[in-house]
């Protein structure tokens, strides 16, 4: 078992702690129960976004998740203060270097990993 399917195994056993359900997790990561329980005995590990969609639903870095590079969890300061820098920069994407440098990889994503991305993009802006 890789040190990353130990690492979400952590995460999900700390999520259930705190009194989450898989379904719920699958839920709100816009992936299949499947997925999560297969997570939670270590039979697989996350994808890159699923990994972000980890980050942004519950705090867990996705660095931490794929990498073990501390810290574990984000600082809420630090990442609020980013999203307000790049929402200033307006929303004309092509003047964001951030996203705009993403287009290309986001294009190239398998359909599962692209629909959680866009998923996880609706669920940040408000609209189901």
């Amino acid at each position: 078992m890789t040190n990353v399917r130990h690492r979400i195994k952590e995460v999900l056993a700390e999520l259930k702690a705190e009194g989450h359900r898989q379904t719920q997790i699958a839920e709100s990561l816009g992936i299949t129960q499947a997925s999560v329980s297969s997570y939670s005995r270590g039979e697989h590990d996350v994808s890159i976004p699923v990994a972000m969609l980890f980050e942004a639903n519950y705090g867990y870095r996705k660095d931490w998740i794929l990498n073990g590079e501390l810290p574990k969890k984000v600082d809420s300061k630090n990442q609020l203060a980013e999203v307000a820098r790049i929402a200033k920069q307006g929303r004309d994407l092509d003047s964001i270097p951030e996203i705009r440098d993403l287009l290309p990889d986001i294009k190239k994503l398998k359909e599962e990993d692209y629909n959680v991305l866009v998923t996880t993009i609706r669920r940040f802006l408000g609209k189901k």
